[in-house]
């Protein structure tokens, strides 16, 4: 690989631009994740029952 064709990953990584939020995911993003597993789950044991 020539000079131009290797990426610099590490550079692109640290990066201040890029979309993420700064602090790590924002308490919203917890709350959703938590309700998608108890719905998850609700699901399983529904579908356990019917069998």
């Amino acid at each position: 690989m020539s000079e131009k064709e290797n990426f610099d990953w590490k550079r692109m990584l640290l990066r201040k631009d890029r979309p993420l939020p700064k602090a790590g995911c924002s308490w919203a993003f917890y709350i959703v994740l938590l309700l998608m597993v108890i719905y998850l789950i609700v699901m399983f044991v529904k579908y356990q029952k019917q069998l």
